[in-house]
């Protein structure tokens, strides 16, 4: 059962609408009902959204993602020390070039197993 519904658009809008609807191959009637659907169709969706608060999980999400990223690539304070040592190490005027060798040598390895010491008391706590 159809109702009349009836409303009063500007007219250059009653002539786009008319023009729209000529070119889909449909009444005015036809192409409004549709534009109605479509409409319907995302305010309903969008209710859902914020029902449902998906946008802002979805906000959550990407702003843990971000600071994990930040956070992998931006080195700590504890890590910034070890650089400094493993730098030390190999720029120190007081070592010998075979004491200098050694800690260049070394110097990844120490840099490793001190951030693995750091990311495991992080883990901890």
């Amino acid at each position: 059962m159809s109702e009349r519904v009836a409303f009063y658009p500007p007219e250059a809008q009653k002539e786009m609408i008319e023009r729209m609807a000529d070119r889909q191959g449909m009444t005015v009637s036809e192409y409004c009902v549709a534009a109605l659907d479509m409409q319907l169709a995302r305010d309903v969706r969008s209710e859902r959204i914020s029902k449902t608060e998906l946008e802002q999980h979805l906000d959550e999400m990407e702003q843990a993602v971000l600071d994990e990223i930040a956070t992998t690539f931006s080195p700590s304070t504890d890590e910034e020390e070890f650089y400094e040592v493993a730098l030390w190490d190999l720029l120190g005027t007081n070592h010998s070039s075979e004491a200098q060798a050694d800690a260049l040598a070394n110097a990844s390895d120490r840099l490793d197993t001190g951030l693995e010491k750091l990311h495991q008391r992080e883990e901890d706590t």
